[in-house]
């Protein structure tokens, strides 16, 4: 029984032994539009992240992202794109419950002369800030966060986690030590039959 108790034990915590893979959406609303010289009480950025806590520190970086999406760019995905010209992608970025939410993301280039560019960038706290020039114009738009913006979040479901090489492990050796335990009283039962 008590080899049984174990190997449940081992089962249950291969099942545990992985990490949560959690989604986040969230609203910044409210901002400052400084060549307008005007707050808009409505102006809104929105957007969703996605990312495994690898070290179990309760703080989702950078690092541990699967995808940080604003508008309809996924600032996760767009970064292998990136070159000496064009520059996509999250600089910045740590979450938790506790502590809140904090990143910097953008896209922007330039053609290899410099006559043309333009870009997009969000610093949260800060600003969104965009740019468009060429040779014979150039235009800025500033939205500035104030003690207005505020900020909403909802967690979605959590992602169905993908059990990690030691989870796996953990299976692994609960199965086996099943596997030996109900091998052990076929053979006990058969030797004291002789």
């Amino acid at each position: 029984m008590k080899h049984f108790i174990t190997a449940t034990a081992l089962l249950f915590g291969s099942a545990l032994a992985h990490a949560q893979s959690a989604h986040w959406t969230f609203t910044y609303t409210g901002f400052y539009d400084q060549e307008a010289a005007v707050f808009l009480p409505n102006m809104q950025i929105a957007g969703s992240f996605t990312g495994t806590d690898a070290n179990a520190d309760g703080v989702l970086d950078i690092g541990e992202l699967n995808s940080l999406t604003i508008g309809s760019m996924d600032y996760v995905a767009c970064a292998s794109g990136s070159n000496t010209y064009y520059h996509c992608g999250a600089d910045r970025f740590t979450f938790s419950p506790n502590q809140g939410l904090s990143f910097s993301v953008g896209e922007y280039g330039s053609d290899p002369e410099g006559w043309r560019g333009g870009g997009y960038l969000v610093e949260s706290g800060k600003m969104r800030y965009e740019y468009a020039f060429d040779p014979r114009t150039s235009t800025e738009h500033h939205l500035l966060w104030t003690g207005d913006t505020t900020l909403s979040m909802l967690s979605a479901s959590p992602v169905s986690p993908v059990p990690e090489a030691p989870g796996w492990a953990m299976l692994a050796a609960g199965l086996g030590a099943v596997g030996l335990w109900r091998r052990r009283p076929a053979k006990l039962a058969a030797f004291s039959r002789q």
